[in-house]
């Protein structure tokens, strides 16, 4: 593991986002911003990309083939992973909620969905799952290395619950985390059978989607769901890994 990269990566990361998303909590819980000003939303955006500035500035080769091929290279035939991943979290959170959000009509969902992709959330994934999973998987298990990930990526989102007019200070922040661990094995386990960050970034906005498109409701669907998941998981990722060792 190159532990220079690792801290590297985090710190300019934490530098970028807590410095926007903090100062954007004193701001508008001062009354000096609102969430209806567009100030509010360019702060947000920019800390939402201290992912991606991070991972960019730490890249060995900076051409724009070498970003390009960074984020686009894939594993030949690996879409169907990413189909099903995408599949299983639709049915997990449909089937518990079956409740639409009436903010969102459905119509608008290829919107939501390039924007939860390209600027909403899956932008981050150049660095989490680009960057810092592949990095600690060299030196931890698959287990604690996205634990490791998951946990950081959690810690990088605490200042939103102090931005008045965030939509996270309507969650509870133990549910958001616990389901965003489970999303970090399911996010590490595309990397690992694809080897491509852009179905990473298309996997975590249509998870965005799902979560802006349906009420969630906490319930035994819910629960059982995401732990089955999280089971099936983990033993994809050893049944391909054990084969590929044979």
């Amino acid at each position: 593991m190159d532990k220079s990269k690792v801290v590297t990566y985090t710190s300019i990361t934490f530098a970028i986002t807590w410095i926007c998303w903090w100062g954007l909590a004193l701001l508008t819980n001062n009354n000096i911003v609102d969430s209806s000003q567009g100030i509010f939303t360019l702060i947000y955006f920019i800390g939402g990309f201290g992912p991606t500035i991070a991972s960019l500035l730490i890249l060995p080769q900076k051409s724009l083939r070498s970003v390009f091929d960074f984020v686009f290279s894939c594993k030949k035939n690996s879409v169907g992973y990413l189909l099903l991943f995408c599949l299983m979290q639709g049915l997990i959170i449909g089937l518990s909620s079956m409740e639409t959000n009436p903010l969102i009509p459905w119509f608008s969902t290829p919107i939501v969905m390039l924007s939860t992709t390209f600027l909403g959330g899956g932008n981050e994934e150049l660095g989490w799952r680009g960057i810092m999973q592949p990095e600690l998987e060299k030196r931890f298990s698959f287990p604690i290395a996205t634990l490791i990930t998951g946990c950081v990526w959690m810690l990088w989102h605490v200042p939103l619950w102090f931005v008045v007019g965030s939509s996270q200070q309507n969650m509870n922040f133990l549910l958001y985390a616990i389901y965003g661990l489970i999303l970090s094995f399911w996010l590490a386990t595309i990397h690992k059978k694809t080897k491509s960050i852009f179905f990473c970034c298309v996997f975590h906005g249509f998870s965005n989607l799902m979560l802006s498109f349906f009420i969630i409701k906490v319930n035994w669907t819910l629960i059982v769901g995401l732990i089955a998941s999280l089971v099936f998981t983990i033993w994809l990722y050893y049944k391909e890994t054990v084969k590929a060792s044979d």
